[in-house]
């Protein structure tokens, strides 16, 4: 699990590769040639009473195609290098969730935004329609946590090769 935590060790954004599907045939998929990768994301608070991280927001599955990993990860890095004063991600259409990074006034570190859109799973539940109900996180990072994350995050893609 690559995970990145705010600067007071409080809230974290935990991201899971957890399984790789497989081309259907041998035939290669139309956006992710090698296969998508199962997921997980969430948005977890630590409790300090019972040292356990415990979720705020915790996704269904997610699928992401493999250069959407590599956006993330590479993202990460420009930010990190200087390359880019910061970095918005969206995995794809359709997935409910969205990471922006960057250096802002007043924050050490590194800014961290995340985005959850909720809408799909809440009109499932109501039956209705979504609606755009989303929730945002936002949190300060230090530089370290934002290289462990994306370290993490590309060597999860790479010990979760396609079946």
């Amino acid at each position: 699990m690559a995970a990145l935590t705010n600067d007071t060790s409080s809230m974290r954004l935990a991201v899971a590769l957890v399984d790789r599907e497989a081309s259907p045939r041998g035939l290669a998929l139309a956006d992710a040639p090698a296969g998508r990768f199962l997921c997980t994301a969430a948005v977890e608070h630590f409790d300090r009473r019972d040292r356990e991280w415990w979720p705020f927001v915790r996704l269904p599955a997610l699928y992401l195609a493999p250069s959407a990993i590599d956006a993330l990860v590479e993202g990460a890095r420009e930010v990190l290098r200087g390359a880019a004063p910061g970095f918005s991600w969206r995995p794809g259409q359709g997935v409910p969730i969205a990471l922006q990074l960057g250096a802002a006034e007043g924050v050490p570190g590194i800014l961290v935004e995340v985005g959850m859109d909720l809408g799909p799973w809440l009109a499932e539940m109501v039956g209705g329609a979504p609606g755009g109900e989303a929730c945002l996180f936002r949190f300060a990072a230090a530089r370290a946590e934002l290289v462990r994350f994306a370290d993490a995050l590309a060597a999860e893609a790479r010990e979760v090769p396609p079946k």
